[in-house]
């Protein structure tokens, strides 16, 4: 199953967190970034406060998009 994803990475570079977003989200993103026809996130996007504002209620942690650690990207489970 593929799903939208948010991605925190640490200072290593290693993944350290991550979000699925529900599939009702992938309208508001996609004037933003890439995405398929079906609704998947095409690579990964750095985070704006654009992005931002529309993924945060899905994240349990305060989005900091001047930290350069955060990305919207697809993922399969």
């Amino acid at each position: 199953m593929e799903v939208n994803t948010v991605e925190k990475f640490g200072a290593d570079d290693f993944l350290e967190s991550s979000w699925d977003l529900p599939t009702a989200v992938s309208e508001s993103l996609r004037p933003l970034i890439q995405m398929t026809p079906e609704g998947w996130v095409v690579d990964a996007w750095p985070m704006t406060a654009q992005l931002a504002a529309i993924v945060q209620p899905w994240v349990d942690e305060p989005v900091d998009v001047e930290s350069g650690c955060w990305f919207v990207s697809s993922a399969r489970h």
